[in-house]
């Protein structure tokens, strides 16, 4: 889960960024959220499909949330919308950019938490479609593996048939390899850490019967992130446990 938080108010945004940390740092090992002082600065970073979630600020000097939102959804129609206000001023202006909730001031963890229920993220995240430049879609926690022979890339799926594209391995690297539980292992092949049953310092066996090399020069880097991604699994999967449990 990608976040970005946008608000020319640092101690509004420091508390923001602890409040969302509070809320999902224990039951999403894929979080990763970063902070923009400025709508000018989150544009200047901001590529489409770079976020899932976008949380601004409606009122900020020289670039306001409305008119950020406004510029997200010239290219960027998937993107979660929330914007932060302590009034309803421009309500009319959230329906024209999809808003997707209202996250009203002084900012709580309860109404933090009310945002996270209502837009469901957990069950946005399994179904993230990642939009090839041939314009094919792929869900990413369908994907087991991928491979690069001769300019093309295949992508073995859980579900469905194999998709084939036209694209570099550097390219499909730079698509794929920024959330946790993807990772190149060995030359031209990437693969999902959450289809892996067990692996060897040079092999990894997947939930298919299949298996896929891991790259003897990077093994300890590879070994390493999938141990780093096991040991967040089973943080997020005792917290969300610990969650159930009666108080006493």
């Amino acid at each position: 889960m990608k976040i970005a938080l946008v608000d020319d108010e640092q101690a509004e945004l420091d508390y923001l960024l602890e409040l969302l940390k509070n809320q999902l740092a224990f039951s999403d090992n894929t979080l990763k959220i970063d902070t923009f002082p400025s709508g000018t600065a989150f544009l200047d970073a901001w590529e489409p499909g770079s976020y899932d979630l976008l949380v601004l600020d409606i009122y900020m000097e020289r670039t306001d949330g409305i008119s950020v939102a406004r510029k997200v959804r010239e290219t960027d129609s998937n993107v979660c919308l929330v914007f932060c206000t302590s009034s309803n001023e421009f309500a009319s202006e959230s329906y024209e950019v999809c808003a997707h909730y209202y996250l009203r001031k002084p900012i709580t963890q309860q109404g933090i938490a009310a945002m996270l229920e209502r837009l469901n993220l957990a069950a946005y995240e399994r179904e993230r479609q990642l939009l090839l430049p041939d314009g094919q879609k792929v869900i990413l926690h369908n994907i087991m593996y991928t491979e690069y022979f001769n300019h093309i890339v295949t992508i073995h799926n859980q579900k469905g048939a194999a998709i084939q594209t036209r694209i570099s391995q550097k390219e499909m690297e730079r698509l794929l390899c920024g959330y946790p539980y993807l990772c190149c292992c060995s030359r031209g092949i990437i693969v999902n850490f959450n289809t892996v049953q067990r692996y060897s310092a040079d092999t990894f066996w997947l939930s298919s019967g299949q298996t896929v090399p891991i790259s003897r020069r990077r093994s300890k880097e590879v070994i390493d992130a999938y141990s780093h991604f096991l040991f967040e699994k089973m943080r997020a999967e005792v917290n969300n446990h610990a969650t159930l449990l009666p108080n006493c």
